[in-house]
């Protein structure tokens, strides 16, 4: 037996399971109700409330209590986030959980949960025990992710891809958005990691970390977390049980993103105080001693089961910065659309700790993923106007990319992601391109000049070498000369196979093949009729052309059709980021001297 498994054993007082309950079609408005919440440390207290009447929102939405908080100190706060999930009682008998609210509400109104909807979720059996941490966005749904050009279908661009808002509209009851108590988490980052969480329908809160040895006992009402990262930044939802029955547990009284089974990380929670707001006032705490795992995330409450906690997946970040290398350990859920999201906090926090994220700084990003005792690594480099927030964004994109495919469930052994910062703005942009001659013969050699710019810097000639292939048709071609997002970018336009993988593991070739910032590219390009699946291709062009233009691929690869052929295509490094594009006329001529 584990540790956790140990004194979950040992030390937690549980709750009588047969718990005289109350249904909503015998509740009746003026009724008098009590709630059970923690205000501050560890300590359950009640406030009084009014039953006001109950709405049926049918089978999708199913019913809602109406109450009115009646205590001074809660008319005084207001209801706050942190307390989803608060039995309410009426008579003694157990009605169901604070859930709900209205932001800006002049008075403390809130929804209750009935309990028959709840216990509902109880009776689900859990998931399978080797799924890992998974959730809790595992629905599937929204617009397929993207990572610079490479997408999983044809379907145009929607946008970033992320988490939908939760935002109701005007006039609905909304859940009570979770308080995210964030531990360790750097000043300077804080505006920007809560913008990162509040499309999930979180408010990122100052967090800390709980005293250890701190109270295991858990009942209705006590302060709970259900924790998404660990390490040295941890993010923990807070919110309140409801019901205890053995070793089953509900809390929250609504979904945590309705995701179905999961395998979340459950913890005790300390609360510190809860903090008024005129829009809606929320708790602030710490989470305490994990206790188990939360099974269900469903419409009316999430369910969680007391004993050993789930695996998270463990991952590192490491900042080079002034001959100085820091390191930082965590281990975080996989869930499928916010492991990106919880990563790229970790990354953020970890370089701004280490004194990076100045707007005059370039930065240098690698990311290595083991799975299945195989690693594969990424990297880029970057400096613009917001060199931190894009290093992460490129260092954590691929990740929302894989996880979100339409192939497999997609989970990691472990992770590593190194910055290395450097002081200055090392970015440059191409300002012109020429050729040495117009005219080159076939087999001969197409010299380029081009200028690039240092920002704030000076201008330095480029000298590139074009080979033109000897069996290439005389005529008028294209050359490209630019970064390697504007090389990526006209590829996927012309030639959009290479960016559309088949497989998990065609995906990480692609995306090793995502060309680098840090390099001047030269592409060669022609009008070709289209490759067919049957590998018929360009009449006019040799059979050596034909081979790079209708390799074997897939089924799906092969079906698809291109008009444009490209040779020459490769890129010469240069000391930071390279931006910017020309497109020049060469003309492939036999006869040319």
């Amino acid at each position: 037996m584990t540790p956790t498994a140990l004194l979950v054993s040992a030390g937690l007082l549980l709750a009588t399971p047969h718990v005289p309950t109350l249904s909503p079609a015998d509740v009746r408005p003026g009724q008098s109700a009590v709630v059970r919440t923690v205000f501050a440390g560890d300590s359950i207290e009640t406030f009084d409330a009014v039953i006001l009447g109950v709405m049926d929102g049918g089978r999708s939405d199913g019913r809602i209590i109406l109450a009115r908080a009646t205590s001074e100190r809660v008319v005084a706060t207001g209801v706050a986030q942190g307390m989803s999930g608060s039995p309410v009682y009426v008579d003694g008998k157990l009605i169901g959980a604070l859930s709900s609210g209205w932001g800006f509400s002049r008075e403390p109104i809130f929804g209750i949960t009935p309990i028959g909807e709840m216990l509902e979720v109880l009776d689900r059996p859990d998931g399978p025990a080797g799924e890992g941490a998974s959730g809790p966005s595992g629905i599937e749904g929204g617009a397929s992710p993207r990572y610079r050009e490479l997408s999983w279908t044809d379907e145009p661009d929607a946008g970033p891809s992320g988490p939908v808002s939760r935002a109701p509209a005007p006039g609905r009851p909304a859940f009570l958005p979770l308080p995210l108590a964030a531990g360790g988490l750097n000043p300077a980052a804080f505006d920007e990691v809560s913008r990162m969480f509040a499309a999930s329908g979180f408010t990122v809160t100052p967090g800390g970390r709980a005293a250890p040895g701190g109270s295991t006992k858990i009942v209705p009402g006590s302060a709970v977390a259900v924790d998404l990262l660990r390490g040295d930044l941890n993010f923990s939802a807070i919110g309140t049980v409801t019901y205890v029955d053995g070793d089953r547990v509900l809390i929250f009284g609504h979904p945590f993103f309705q995701a179905g089974a999961v395998r979340l990380p459950f913890s005790t929670a300390h609360i510190v105080s809860i903090l008024p707001s005129y829009n809606l006032s929320f708790k602030l705490g710490v989470p305490g001693t994990p206790i188990g795992t939360a099974t269900q995330d469903r419409r009316p409450a999430v369910a969680a089961r007391l004993g050993p906690a789930p695996h998270l997946m463990p991952f590192a970040v490491s900042v080079f910065q002034d001959g100085r290398r820091q390191e930082f350990r965590f281990e975080t859920v996989e869930d499928r659309m916010m492991l990106s999201q919880l990563v790229g906090a970790a990354a953020m926090n970890s370089v701004m700790e280490s004194g990076g994220g100045s707007p005059m700084q370039t930065v240098k990003w690698s990311l290595t993923a083991w799975r299945g005792g195989r690693s594969h690594r990424l990297a880029d480099i970057t400096a613009g106007e917001m060199p931190l927030g894009e290093a992460v964004a490129g260092a954590t994109g691929p990740l929302r990319f894989l996880y979100g495919n339409s192939f497999e469930r997609f989970a990691l052994d472990s992770l590593r992601l190194e910055f290395t910062v450097a002081p200055g703005r090392r970015q440059f942009t191409l300002r012109a391109a020429t050729l040495g001659a117009p005219t080159v013969r076939p087999g001969g050699t197409a010299r380029v000049r081009a200028e690039i710019e240092l920002w704030r810097g000076e201008r330095t000639a480029v000298d590139l070498d074009v080979p033109v292939p000897a069996e290439l048709p005389d005529g008028r071609y294209q050359l490209f000369v630019g970064g390697g997002a504007e090389c990526d970018r006209l590829t996927a336009t012309r030639q959009p196979s290479r960016f559309r993988p088949v497989s998990v593991a065609d995906a990480w070739g692609k995306l090793a093949a995502v060309r680098a910032s840090d390099a001047i590219y030269t592409a060669l390009w022609a009008r070709a009729p289209e490759v067919t699946a049957d590998g018929e291709g360009f009449p006019e062009l040799p059979a050596s052309a034909l081979a790079v233009l209708a390799a074997p691929q897939s089924a799906g690869d092969r079906a698809r059709r291109s008009e444009w052929a490209v040779f020459a295509d490769r890129g010469r490094p240069v000391d930071g980021q390279l931006r910017g594009e020309v497109m020049l006329e060469l003309i492939v001529d036999r006869k040319a001297p």
